[in-house]
This record gives structure tokens, C-alpha cells and sequence, in this order.
């Protein structure tokens, strides 16, 4: 655009630069009626079609010049939305002189034939005034140039201070990079806040695109300042294979890089857990191409059901119930397990101390009994977990060159007693006072105790009475048994579910390891499509329960905690109404405490409804698919201006078009989110200096 256009938007003005360059705007008409709150833009055809068409909900751009003396007011941009058409005020004359002309061109062209061109008898000037419309556009705000500690910066604010009657508002439509300008616009942070912006998609109006790909203006950039996703609340809304996932991944991917390049700066990393029920973020699809995972095996661990012996990236999603350095962990797992019954062995079972941790004041005397006490309970538990099926380690947890083997406190007399009826199920050190049950005999020597002591037969040994008396041997007895008194009861047949939770080979609680590995920095993915419903539920409620725990234990001391990404699907399963008035819920401690633990959480759900206000009304980012009916619509329009959007979204079901409302954008703005590929992989790779991957055809 000429200087001549815009007098106080001179050539080398910001708004110059970034809005009114003649490379990045065309007229596509003038403001002809307007308010506070709305504008009606007259347009005429010929204009539409010059700039491949003006689309509902097209951004445009209005600046005012006073026509009746040489003083103007231009050094300010207001931004238009189209909203829909408008009456012009000679509208409906024009219209009666069309119906006339078509009236007549039916008359005298009534053949059915396609070929036929109906050709309306409109004189040139006729024709040219019908060809003026009106568009509806909502006035978003104003931007305006403003000079701060000696810069001079863009500013936006959400409305008008002012407007002219007699003044001539030209109107026109951003491209190119003035429409990027405008659709990845950012509010100056007040403070010294980072600020990245990385490319997430284009702008998109329409689900037709015709014009605009033909035009190329199809290609316009839209920038989101990556900070505005950590350590805060994101929503992803939309129904399934509408792009939700895609759209987390590329932010998972963009943290990464943002996360490296803190650590080179001498910062703290970002670690980035997610929660994968449908393993699409642990493994490749087609649609991508390539998956988290190949960001790097030093970047990117992923924990699943079974582990890989064949990847170092690669780990067991479980724990050794067998192990009793993690014997709190399985003591938990089984207690939850049991209490759905509400027995009353079961409340013994959980009060009863299968660790043997002496305590303060305690005679050695007494910490010793209170260890074999426990040495005794964990056989009989060890008994029960086998006969549910729990595979039983073949090498001790804590030195691999000797075989596991049930170590537990017990006189000669009783072991004397074992190895006549049950040859080779001990392994008796030359130092007396425990012996090791072999793992091929776990369950023979557990039911040798409840059968000696059911017939009487071994009351008169030494070490007999002692061995089967403690509260943590009895506490276990009806769960290997499945007799309770003279009653029976499931027992052991309750801990089947919790197969899938079990590792033979792990050697630490998986909780914390996880913990650890995001502490470091890395993208953790927890693969649960392989396990049962109620088995991943309860393990997603264990790691976030033990992350909670962990962010909070080093929040209580002064310290900062590490920055961590929660990412979460199926979220109206986790932030429910119902279920945001239980205060001790994991999945509500976290909502309501995410933010000063410095954990982000970027949750995706199909049910703008099924998420607790709360929730939605602290979420900073939204990201919004299609949606398929008006419930849904009618809850998302309670924030921001969802609400102009609602017929788009709900009739529109291209993947990947999304609304994008962003913690630092003052406004919606429609995108086409890019899909994710090798091209975000490598950006991640490269700010770790690992080697780019070449696509599997040009390897």
C-alpha cells in the first residue's frame, strides 16, 4: 500500500512493516456502517474474487481517514472478523430490479438443458450495483504502536476507544505474511516471560479451499509462543480422529527442543510425561510416519507391560512383587486390590508389617522378632502371589548371580521337619537362623504350615507355634488358604488383576524410576494399550498419585519443583463433576495444584461437558475439533467467543482444523494444525545435537 493510503502509517512504521505493506493486505472494500461492537463492510465481487474470495470468519483489517479536512486519525488498525452477510440499506431495490431480470431470463430460457447459460438482462451499471454486498464483521480490538523503555512495540487491545461518522474506514484482507502477522499476534508480556515462537499450522477459514490454494494463500503460518503450554492447563476438544493427538505431539515435540535449549543455557529441563492408553504415541503410525519415540532413545523411554529385552528405551512397566526392597509398593497394589471386599482379614492384612524396619527405642532382641515376624508374612504372601499365577524371579533382585529364593527366620527343629517331607525345598546356609525356600517349593512349604498346623502335628517342635503365631504370618494365611476362620473367601483369586502389574525382573518401583527419568529431562511414555481396563487405571492413579507426592515433598522444603508435561486422554474420565467433589481423587489434587508444582497438563477429551468447570475455567489453551452436537457446543461457548465458531464446528469434520485460543493470543484464530513427521523429530533431534533421520525411502 502507498504512504499516500495510510499518512500515519508511514513507510518504516511498525504497523507499516508488520500489517499495511503492500505485500501483505489487498482493499477489499470500506466500512459502512459500524459500532462499539460491530462492523458492516460493503464489498463488491469483483474484490472478492481479486483476493480468492472473503470467507466467514476471515480477519480484516479497517483503518479510518477524516474525507472532510486535512487532519486524520490512521496511526491505529482495527481488527475485523466476518461473522456473515449484512442488508445494505438500497438492498432490497437492487434485489427487486434481479428478481425482475431473472423472472425474465426463465421466461424466455426454459430449456432443461445444463448447457443452456441463463443470462440475466442487466445493463453494465445495473450490474455493477448489484454486485455491492454487505459482510457482518465483529470488531475484535485495535492495533496500535507503542513506545516502551525506548522500543517500539505492536499493541492490541480487545475493543475501540473511538469511531468516526464522517470518516472513510478502508477495509482489506490480510495475506501472505501480514496475515501471519496477524493470526500468530502475541500480547507483549508484562514481564520478562520467555517467549518462543514456533509454527503449529495455518490459517484456515473455510473446509472449502479451493480459491485460497489456488490463490496460495493457504499457507499463511501461524506461531504460538511454546511457553504458553508449560506449566499450564491445556484442553484439546474434539471427536475421535479429528487431530487431538497429532496436535499433542507436535507440542510434546516442540518442548523437547525448548527443553534442550534451557540445558545448554545453563536451566533446568522439562519433563514430559504421557499417559498412552491407545499406544499411539509410544509406536509409529501411518500418518506420521515416524513416532516420539524417534526422537531419540537417550530422550525418549518408554515403559510398557512386559518391557523389550531388545531396546534400551525400553522398560518393564511393573514391579517385582517378589522383591521386599519393593515389597511397599506390592503391599499397596494388594491392599487395593483386597478392599473392595471389606473383610475383616483384609483390614489385618493391611495393618500388619511385612517389612520388619526396626524402630526407634527397640531392644535388638525385639527388632529382630518383629524381622522374622515379617520374614514369615511375606512367605505366606510370596505363597498366595504364586498360586495367582505371578511368575516367581528366577535371580535375586539384588545380586544376579544367585538364585531368588524366599529368605525367612526359622529354627532347625522346623527346617529339619521341611526337608523330610519336602527334599530339596531348602537351602540351609552354614550360618543358622534363616533359610531360603527354593522357588520350585514356594507353594509345597506354604501348604506344608497351614497343613502341620491344621492336624496338630508339628505343635510340640520348637519354632513351630512362633512361626505361624505372628500378626503378619496370619494376616496373609486366608489370602494363600482362602479360609478365613472356618469361612472360605477369595484369597489369592483377588490378586489375579494384578498380574499385569508384575515384573520378575524389576528392580525398583517403576514410580519412581519414572519420576527420576522426567527429573532428567526425557519424554517418558507409558504404553498401557496392552493391559486391562481397570489394571491401566490403577496404574495411571499410581504414577500421577507418585508424582504428585514427589513435586510436593520438594515444593514443602522452598525449593522449586523440576517443570513437568502431563499429558492425559480421555480427560472427562478423569476431571468429572461427580468426580471433582472427592478432594483425596489424584486426578483433582493435580488440577487444582498443577500450577504451583510447576506440572503442565495438556488433556484431550471428546465431552467439553464431561470436564468440571473448574477445570475448563483454569485452562489456559484450547484447542477445539470438530464437536457433534449442540450439548457440547452450548458448554464451549460459555468461554471466550467459542460461541461465534459453534455452527462451523459442528458441521466441519476435516482432521486436523481446529480453533486455537492461546494463553498469549488476544484472540480465536481457525487453523490447520501441520501434521506431525521426520521434519519435527529432526528440529528435536538437532537441539540435542543428535544426527537428523533420513525418511525410510531415502535411506
Amino acid at each position: 500500500m502507498s504512504q499516500s493510503l495510510f499518512p500515519a502509517a508511514g513507510h518504516g512504521s511498525l504497523l507499516e512493516r508488520e500489517l499495511l505493506a503492500e505485500d501483505r493486505c489487498v482493499r477489499v472494500g470500506a466500512i459502512h456502517r459500524m459500532d462499539f461492537h460491530e462492523a458492516i463492510v460493503l464489498t463488491h465481487d469483483k474484490w472478492k474474487h481479486d483476493v480468492a474470495g472473503i470467507p466467514q470468519f476471515s480477519l480484516l483489517l479497517a483503518t479510518a481517514r477524516d474525507i472532510s479536512s486535512e487532519g486524520f486519525d490512521d496511526d491505529e488498525v482495527l481488527l475485523l472478523r466476518v461473522e456473515g452477510s449484512a442488508p445494505l440499506s438500497l438492498e432490497s431495490d437492487l434485489l427487486a430490479v434481479r428478481e425482475e431480470s431473472l423472472r425474465t431470463a426463465l421466461s424466455q430460457y426454459d430449456s432443461p438443458s445444463p448447457a443452456v447459460v441463463l443470462d440475466m438482462g442487466l445493463d453494465p451499471f445495473t450490474k455493477n450495483r448489484v454486485s455491492f454486498t454487505g459482510l457482518r464483521c465483529r470488531v475484535l480490538g485495535t492495533f496500535y504502536e507503542s513506545i516502551v523503555d525506548g522500543t517500539t512495540r505492536l499493541e492490541f487491545g480487545a475493543d475501540v476507544d473511538n469511531f468516526y461518522a464522517t470518516s472513510t474506514y478502508r477495509v482489506l484482507k490480510p495475506v501472505g505474511k501480514g496475515l501471519s502477522a496477524v493470526a500468530s499476534y502475541i500480547k507483549p508480556a508484562p514481564t520478562k516471560e520467555p517467549v518462543d515462537m514456533v509454527r503449529i499450522g495455518t490459517v484456515r477459514y473455510s473446509s472449502t479451499r479451493r480459491r485460497a490454494q489456488a490463490a496460495g494463500q493457504d499457507d499463511a503460518a501461524v506461531q504460538v509462543n511454546i511457553h504458553d503450554f508449560i506449566g499450564n492447563k491445556t484442553g484439546m476438544f474434539g471427536m475421535t480422529r479429528m487431530g487431538k493427538s497429532n496436535t499433542m505431539k507436535t507440542v510434546v515435540a516442540r518442548t523437547q527442543v525448548i527443553s534442550q535449549l534451557a540445558v545448554k543455557a545453563g536451566g533446568r529441563p522439562i519433563g514430559q510425561l504421557i499417559l498412552d492408553p491407545q499406544g499411539e504415541y509410544a509406536n509409529p503410525n501411518q500418518q506420521d510416519g515416524t513416532e516420539i519415540a524417534a526422537i531419540g532413545e537417550d530422550r525418549v523411554v518408554i515403559y510398557r507391560f512386559g518391557g523389550a529385552a531388545n531396546a534400551s528405551n525400553v522398560r518393564p512397566l511393573g514391579i517385582n512383587f517378589f522383591d521386599p526392597g519393593q515389597l511397599d509398593v506390592a503391599k499397596g497394589f494388594v491392599s487395593s486390590s483386597l478392599s473392595e471386599s471389606g473383610a475383616d482379614y483384609v483390614r489385618a492384612f493391611v495393618n500388619a508389617d511385612f517389612a520388619g524396619t526396626p524402630r526407634p527405642g527397640e531392644s535388638t532382641k525385639e527388632g529382630y522378632e518383629r524381622a522374622a515376624r515379617a520374614d514369615r508374612g511375606r512367605l505366606m504372601l510370596y505363597g498366595a502371589l504364586a498360586k495367582a499365577d505371578f511368575m516367581i524371579p528366577t535371580k535375586d533382585p539384588v545380586d544376579t548371580q544367585y538364585p531368588w529364593r524366599a529368605w525367612v527366620s526359622m529354627k532347625d527343629p522346623v527346617a529339619d521337619a521341611i526337608e523330610r517331607d519336602l527334599p530339596g525345598a531348602l537351602f540351609r546356609p552354614a550360618r543358622k537362623g534363616r533359610v531360603g525356600v527354593n522357588r520350585d517349593h514356594l507353594v509345597d512349604v506354604c501348604q506344608w504350615f497351614v497343613d502341620r498346623a491344621a492336624d496338630g502335628s508339628m505343635v510340640n517342635t520348637d519354632g513351630f507355634n512362633s512361626f505361624v503365631d505372628g500378626d503378619p504370618y496370619k494376616s496373609a494365611l486366608p489370602i494363600f488358604s482362602q479360609m478365613n476362620g472356618n469361612r472360605s473367601v477369595s484369597g489369592y483369586t483377588k490378586l489375579k488383576p494384578l498380574a499385569p502389574f508384575h515384573h520378575p525382573d524389576s528392580k525398583s518401583d517403576f514410580r519412581d524410576q519414572i519420576f527420576d527419568d522426567l527429573v532428567d529431562g526425557k519424554i517418558v511414555i507409558v504404553d498401557l494399550h496392552l493391559g486391562p481396563l481397570a489394571v491401566t487405571r490403577r496404574m495411571s492413579e499410581g504414577i500421577a498419585s507418585r508424582l504428585m507426592e514427589r513435586q510436593t515433598e520438594t515444593f514443602t522444603k522452598g525449593v522449586e519443583p523440576p517443570r513437568i508435561q502431563v499429558v492425559l486422554e480421555e480427560a472427562h474420565n478423569l476431571f468429572s463433576n461427580r468426580q471433582f467433589t472427592d478432594e483425596l481423587d489424584v486426578w483433582v489434587r493435580m488440577a487444582k495444584e498443577s500450577s504451583k508444582l510447576k506440572i503442565g497438563l495438556i488433556y484431550a477429551t471428546q465431552e467439553v461437558s464431561g470436564v468440571a468447570h473448574e477445570v475448563l475455567a483454569n485452562t489456559k489453551n484450547w484447542v477445539v475439533a470438530h464437536l457433534n452436537n449442540t450439548k457440547e457446543l452450548r458448554n464451549l461457548g460459555q468461554f471466550y467467543d467459542f460461541e461465534a465458531f459453534a455452527e462451523a464446528i459442528i458441521s466441519q469434520e476435516d482432521r486436523g482444523y481446529v480453533r486455537l485460543k492461546t494463553m498469549s493470543s488476544p484472540y480465536i484464530v481457525p487453523v490447520q494444525i501441520d501434521p506431525y513427521g521426520l521434519e519435527l523429530v529432526n528440529e528435536a533431534r538437532a537441539a540435542a545435537n543428535d544426527p537428523a533421520l533420513v525418511p525410510t525411502s531415502a535411506a
